[in-house]
């Protein structure tokens, strides 16, 4: 059954819409820095409402923040508004990221990690985000089709509920 929500506390008037499926969260937002805090608290909602570990609530902030910033900075080659869907679904004991742009192509996936064991202010700018979302979620995936970049982060709701870990593979 689809449920059109009107409203969600005022989020809809702030730049996106907001259509909830059974356990399913779609979101679609303008290409624009101050929608991306607007689906975080639409998304955190939607997990609270659920009762999502922390570290899925993490890393759904986290992917959404990251993804959707590198997507609106860099994805486009004009200045024209262009429409970013989420959808957040849980299925089973898992919940599923997926973020679609019609941006230039980009397989985050592709993206080369940092050196993390550099100082910070040795490190070149930029990845770390990207580099952290592959590392906290249990899988991702990646595809180009129709023009359009599709990008999904998966994460258990299982195992530990307590801060997020960080696996280091760089030596792998």
């Amino acid at each position: 059954m689809n449920l059109a929500i009107p409203s969600l506390d005022g989020i809809k008037n702030r730049s996106h819409s907001v259509l909830t499926v059974a356990d399913e969260l779609k979101l679609q937002i303008k290409s624009t820095l101050a929608a991306v805090h607007s689906a975080n608290e639409a998304a955190s909602k939607w997990l609270a409402d659920r009762n999502a570990p922390p570290d899925v609530h993490y890393l759904a902030s986290l992917a959404i923040e990251e993804l959707v910033t590198n997507c609106i900075k860099y994805g486009y080659e004009d200045a024209g508004e262009h429409i970013i869907e989420i959808k957040l679904q849980i299925s089973g004991n898992e919940l599923a990221l997926e973020l679609t742009d019609d941006g230039r192509p980009f397989n985050p996936l592709d993206a080369s990690a940092p050196n993390t064991h550099l100082p910070g202010q040795d490190r070149s700018i930029g990845g770390l985000g990207i580099y952290l979302v592959r590392q906290m979620s249990d899988r991702m995936e990646y595809v180009r089709a129709e023009g359009k970049n599709r990008t999904t982060v998966r994460k258990s709701l299982g195992g530990e509920h307590g801060s997020p870990s960080i696996k280091d593979t760089s030596a792998s």
